[in-house]
């Protein structure tokens, strides 16, 4: 088997694909049998070949179809494929149902036996190998014909753009690349609402911005995946991509639109992660004059490799599951063992090509604005793609960093957490002291603007971001007055009823604020001494139970991670507040359900004295709040109430 296939097609897919090509490869061995249906694939290809050139209806009747049942028992009695087969004169069948596929364009799938298509699919590859053999076919005219007289057979497309001579493409380059029609006629279906979408689409591109390359791709490649090249140029792209990637760029450029170079990618199978490091050096060399833009062109393909190189890994994940392998597809099994080690390397590789390419002809910044427009997703043990896809975004990142020469850059329109990270890190690595005050003016601008979006959760990016503000503060000459300003300015101010829809949106970036800077006590020498951070600490917290008291309804679920930030502070770095942090906590937050959330959460066991005031509260509160919920018909959270004083170890009272 082809180790290319391993990158197009899934463990189920080559399962098929292994089983049929060891049956095909085992009739091409059987000479007798090849000679038995040459004149008769012979007969087809002159019948094709007549049919395009006269357009001419073929009468399958007119065939003589040879009877191969005489080699087939001679060599596949045993074989269980064969001998299961009950019906009379497999080759009647066959024969006829090849013929039909072709002349009559017949896509009833009513074969009852795998032998039946294994033998079909041996005719399919008989017949394109003959074709490619034959100079009558050799033009692109006669070749476009071809492919739509013989859209049933998908194994003679896939052996024919494997096996087109390069001669036949290199002698007719003109052909081959100039694109003579309109971009409605390049796509062949469009899964949109609007049916006149291309038509429209100049107008659109007109109104984009083109000052920054990678926001404009964005933009122009919108929807791209609901588009796809008609049969004819998606043929012409598949046979050139294997044939010469420079005349494949040629027709690529010819394409013109950005949405439709961009579908190109997504609508071939021929594009394995090669192909795109061909495609940068090419381009990034000037082996080849393009008319577009060629940032525009780099972004395509870079957006593009990164998906396929996503994709590729996703598909390698079924390898690690033991429990799909069987008898049947223990070698493909094994080989997708074999092929996915080699591809973790790999694309290792391939990310240190492709970056080292784009510096070439991007700058720090317009790579920057690709790269950090990848945001992670949270990660999920039950679906392992999510981080498959957050070990790609670093593993670029990490690839961009090591040939990052030290511009940063902050302008707010291309600033977001990612980049912040990122240069935080760089910061840390290279030792940027002024660089780290600008860091934080530029993540209060960020976090000012209407851009800023936080999940409330320490996922990627939001937990390397508060770890990252924290430290970008305790660089400064003084921390606790960085931190304070910042607590300042994003001080939410709560002004009573109105009659308008609430906001939440400032007291999402006031705790996000909050939980950063609570996260300063892990550096212990932004502090003078434990007095002043001590002081600082309960001045943090009596601030956040204060916004939580004065707020207009219960935001308690917004100001929770910082609270509960401060309370792994005072149990797991700072030790010394854990009594004067829950004593005050269990005092002062009104919400008892919320403080049961933030005490029990992490499993932590709370002070004897702690315990005793808890107890207290818990007499008036607890049975009050769970008639509450009672009556609510919130038995959810009543059972949650109930786990939670079971992890604190509270004796309750029952009515």
């Amino acid at each position: 088997m082809n180790d290319d296939n391993f990158y197009k097609y899934d463990l189920y897919t080559l399962e098929h694909i292994y089983a049929e090509s060891k049956f095909v490869n085992e009739l091409d061995t059987i000479s007798s049998l090849n000679e038995s249906i040459k004149s008769f694939i012979g007969q087809v290809s002159d019948y094709l070949y007549q049919s395009i050139i006269e357009s001419k209806k073929v009468d399958i009747e007119e065939f003589v179809c040879p009877n191969i049942d005489k080699e087939l028992v001679a060599n596949f009695s045993k074989n269980p494929l064969y001998s299961s087969y009950i019906e009379i004169n497999i080759s009647e069948f066959v024969f006829k149902k090849f013929l039909k596929r072709i002349f009559e364009k017949d896509g009833l799938n009513n074969e009852s036996h795998l032998i039946q298509k294994y033998i079909h699919s041996w005719l399919e590859r008989k017949l394109a190998l003959n074709i490619v053999q034959d100079f009558r076919f050799k033009t692109l005219d006669v070749l476009k014909i071809l492919i739509d007289k013989t859209e049933m057979l998908r194994g003679f497309y896939i052996d024919l753009v494997d096996n087109i001579p390069k001669e036949w493409v290199t002698n007719n380059k003109e052909d081959w690349t100039s694109i003579q029609v309109s971009p409605d006629k390049i796509v062949d279906s469009i899964r949109l609402h609007d049916k006149e979408f291309i038509k429209k689409y100049d107008i659109t591109l007109s109104e984009l911005s083109k000052e920054k390359s990678w926001t404009f791709v964005r933009e122009a490649t919108r929807d791209s995946e609901y588009i796809w090249l008609n049969s004819e140029f998606h043929f012409i792209s598949s046979v050139l991509i294997r044939t010469d990637i420079l005349l494949w760029i040629e027709f690529w450029d010819n394409l013109k639109l950005p949405i439709i170079q961009d579908s190109v990618f997504s609508s071939s199978y021929t594009f394995i992660p090669k192909a795109y490091l061909q495609l940068i050096a090419a381009l990034t060399e000037n082996r080849v004059k393009v008319k577009s833009d060629l940032k525009v062109l780099l972004f395509i393909v870079s957006k593009n490799f990164f998906k396929n190189s996503v994709e590729q890994s996703n598909r390698f994940l079924i390898y690690e599951d033991n429990e799909r392998k069987n008898e049947g597809n223990y070698f493909i099994f094994e080989k997708g063992l074999e092929k996915r080690k080699e591809w973790l390397e790999e694309k290792r590789n391939n990310y240190e090509i492709l970056v080292q390419s784009l510096v070439l002809i991007l700058s720090n910044s317009e790579i920057e604005d690709w790269i950090f427009s990848y945001k992670p997703k949270r990660n999920n043990s039950q679906f392992k793609q999510d981080a498959n896809y957050n070990s790609e975004i670093e593993l670029l990142i990490v690839t961009y960093k090591r040939k990052f020469n030290g511009q940063l850059n902050f302008e707010l329109e291309a600033f977001n957490l990612q980049k912040f990270n990122f240069y935080v890190e760089v910061a840390k690595e290279k030792e940027y002291k002024k660089e780290t005050l600008i860091l934080i003016e530029a993540m209060t601008n960020f976090v000012s603007s209407d851009n800023f979006f936080w999940d409330r959760t320490f996922s990627e990016p939001y937990g390397s971001t508060l770890k990252g503000l924290s430290f970008v503060i305790s660089q400064q000459e003084n921390p606790i007055q960085i931190a304070k300003e910042l607590i300042k300015k994003f001080k939410t101010i709560h002004q009573g009823w109105k009659p308008s829809k609430i906001d939440h949106s400032p007291i999402i970036k006031e705790s996000f604020i909050c939980s950063g800077v609570a996260l300063l006590f892990e550096y212990e020498y932004a502090f003078r001494d434990k007095r002043e951070e001590t002081i600082f600490f309960k001045e943090l917290l009596e601030h956040i139970l204060m916004q939580i008291r004065f707020s207009l309804t219960d935001y308690s679920e917004y100001y929770q991670i910082p609270l509960r930030l401060l309370f792994l502070v005072a149990n797991k770095i700072f030790t010394e507040v854990k009594e004067l942090f829950e004593l005050k906590l269990i005092d002062s937050y009104d919400d008892f359900y919320s403080l049961l959330v933030i005490l029990s959460i992490d499993k932590i066991p709370l002070l004897e004295t702690s315990k005793e005031l808890l107890k207290v509260r818990m007499e008036t509160d607890f049975l009050l709040l769970k008639r509450q919920l009672k009556n609510r018909n919130q038995e959810d959270k009543i059972h949650e109430l109930e786990k939670m004083i079971e992890i604190l170890e509270i004796e309750k009272k029952e009515s």
